[in-house]
């Protein structure tokens, strides 16, 4: 998915407006919109603004094929796992690295109590 697909995907998802996102953003609704339209090209620093107005990594709002990837490969999943799977891929990578932590953290709890996946 190109960025321009993920910004919309990613304001539509929140209920966000074009207006809503340039006022956060501190732009013009016309340059969302050449944004999603591919017409335009954010600078660095306005990457940095999206990833952070929609908690996404810049990774995340640059390659193209991370969500096709993780969709054709979990069409077996339930829809939660799915979506855990793409809201994962989101993360930066400070908060995917949290993540790991409090799963660790999880784990251990469930093990403490008899409660591990096999249980």
């Amino acid at each position: 998915m190109a960025f321009a697909d993920k910004l919309r995907t990613l304001r539509l998802e929140n209920n966000m407006t074009q207006e809503y996102v340039a006022e956060r953003m501190n732009m013009a609704r016309s340059t969302i919109a050449g944004y999603e339209t591919k017409n335009r090209q954010p600078s660095h620093e306005k990457l940095t603004a999206f990833a952070n107005l929609f908690h996404v990594s810049i990774d995340y709002l640059l390659n193209d094929e991370s969500t096709e990837i993780i969709l054709a490969e979990s069409r077996e999943l339930s829809d939660d796992a799915r979506d855990l799977l793409i809201r994962y891929q989101r993360l930066s990578i400070r908060s995917k690295k949290d993540l790991f932590k409090q799963l660790h953290l999880l784990e251990l709890r469930d093990e403490e109590h008899g409660q591990g996946p096999l249980h």
